[in-house]
């Protein structure tokens, strides 16, 4: 028996493929699914996902995410997924990948508080005209 693994991401189906194994770690600890195992619903943590076709381990590093496993459909909804057939490129990889998702993170917010601070002081330009011209 086999499962049919599917990874899907905002942007598309990362992976679909038949697996004897699922290894994964959810918020409330590691687990490994194989085809006869119960169905289940997990939220996952960031982290590598692992599965085997046939002798071979491959990998996915997953951002956050929502596994289902119903019957020999096992399938992961993640915000971004990252597929690798060697774990140290992939943990490679995932450094470089954060740590440009991470940096424009830090941009959006900059400008966020940019624009912020501008409303702020667009209102309270606005009070202060309203107020030596009556009510606004």
């Amino acid at each position: 028996m086999e499962l049919n693994l599917k990874i899907s991401t905002p942007i598309g189906i990362a992976l679909d493929t038949a697996t004897t194994q699922v290894d994964f770690e959810a918020i409330d600890g590691f687990f490994t699914l194989l085809p006869r195992h119960a169905d289940m619903v997990s939220a996952l943590k960031s982290g590598i996902l692992s599965y085997k076709v046939g002798d071979k381990k491959s990998y996915v590093a997953c951002h956050n995410g929502v596994l289902v496993k119903k019957g020999s459909d096992v399938s992961v909804s993640t915000k971004l997924a990252i597929l690798g057939s060697d774990l140290k490129e992939l943990q490679q990889k995932i450094a470089i990948d954060f740590k440009a998702m991470e940096q424009e993170r830090k941009e959006v917010n900059l400008a966020m508080a940019k624009l912020e601070l501008g409303l702020a002081k667009g209102i309270l330009s606005l009070k202060q005209d309203g107020g030596a011209h009556g009510n606004l």
